[in-house]
């Protein structure tokens, strides 16, 4: 099967397994597998409510890692979409902490982000699948074939 005709779920398995040890302790992954954990939990995010659930789950928790792993796969307009999401945050940049960063989410007006918001997903989906794809060949040249 070529990369082409495969999606992520072809990695389950492996991806159960890494989830496991990031959560466990996220620092004993390597740079390669710290990718692969990092944009899959924003893939995931994103699926699950658009890149808004990346700030209300715990994937923001490593937000500057994962900018640093979109850019690594070579995804800076991604990376332009969360930047312009961080903006709306103290310092321009999401806390650590899942509640302060709800607390911040909670007091944005529908209005004022609501959206732009919808754009920036239209924007992300629309990438998506080359993302998709970009993060295969990562897992099968950097962590499957060591």
């Amino acid at each position: 099967m070529t990369t082409e005709n495969k999606t992520l779920l072809d990695f389950q398995s492996d991806w159960e397994r890494l989830v496991y040890k990031g959560y466990a302790d996220y620092s004993s992954l390597t740079r390669d597998e710290r990718v692969w954990f990092n944009i899959g939990c924003l893939m995931g995010d994103v699926e699950n409510g658009g890149l808004i659930s990346h700030y209300y789950n715990s994937g923001a928790d490593r937000n500057a890692e994962t900018i640093e792993d979109l850019n690594f796969l070579g995804f800076s307009d991604i990376v332009d979409l969360l930047k312009e999401i961080n903006q709306r945050f103290p310092n321009n940049q999401p806390s650590r902490d899942i509640d302060e960063r709800n607390e911040v989410i909670s007091n944005w007006k529908d209005e004022q982000y609501g959206f732009r918001l919808y754009e920036i997903d239209q924007i992300f989906f629309d990438r998506e699948s080359e993302l998709e794809q970009k993060l295969i060949q990562h897992i099968e040249s950097k962590i499957l074939r060591k």
